[in-house]
């Protein structure tokens, strides 16, 4: 989806249902049971990528691997990167909980969550994860990830605003369409909490840059 498109479904709709306090895997915000169910069968067969591809669109299996294989130029095919994520799962953490901690409706075929991941060294970490409703059936498409940082620089490409966020030693390139209001309300030199996700339907080039969802000042 286009970024303008979702710009105006967080817009035009800023209802959500956020937990005040931590659940188990059981629990959370009242959502529609069916999206519920899609969620916790999605989970239950997180650490075997391959058993969650009917749960998961192109678009999703895409950005898993390219945050992963972090080489944009990397055109395997769809089979291929859900290959690759696979084996990179058998070594990597464990998933251990999660808590979903936030529902968003965006539509009658769009909805968010927030989740809260942990894993079986105690790491943990918060993304959102979007669903879409294809053939009847809902289906995760995008992860946006969290970046907290300092914005280092921001300059203009076409009709896109970008913000380089970090610090002198790493840094993710976030894009937003110029006429949003992220693009006006930022500036170098302000710390923030960036959320976003790969555009993997970018032309092939050297660089991965995020999409942004949501931006917000850290004071």
């Amino acid at each position: 989806m286009h970024l303008s498109v979702w710009k105006s479904w967080f817009h035009k709709k800023r209802h959500s249902s956020i937990a005040d306090s931590m659940y188990t895997v059981d629990k959370g915000p009242a959502m529609p049971e069916e999206i519920r169910e899609v969620i916790q069968q999605f989970f239950r067969t997180y650490n075997h990528f391959k058993g969650a591809r009917s749960l998961q669109t192109d678009t999703f299996i895409k950005e898993v691997f390219y945050a992963t294989k972090q080489d944009p130029r990397d055109q395997r095919t769809i089979e291929e990167m859900e290959a690759y994520i696979q084996h990179k799962n058998v070594l990597r953490l464990r998933l251990k909980s999660y808590v979903i901690d936030e529902y968003l409706s965006l539509g009658e075929k769009i909805c968010m969550i927030g989740v809260t991941r942990e894993f079986n060294n105690n790491h943990k970490n918060r993304v959102l994860y979007f669903l879409i409703k294809e053939d009847h059936a809902w289906k995760f498409h995008h992860i946006a990830r969290s970046h907290h940082g300092t914005i280092l620089d921001k300059f203009q490409i076409k009709e896109q605003t970008g913000f380089v966020v970090g610090n002198d030693k790493a840094a993710l390139l976030f894009l937003t369409h110029s006429s949003s209001v992220d693009a006006s309300t930022f500036i170098t030199g302000d710390y923030v909490h960036a959320e976003g996700y790969l555009d993997v339907e970018q032309e092939p080039s050297s660089h991965l840059y995020y999409r942004v969802v949501r931006m917000n000042r850290v004071h």
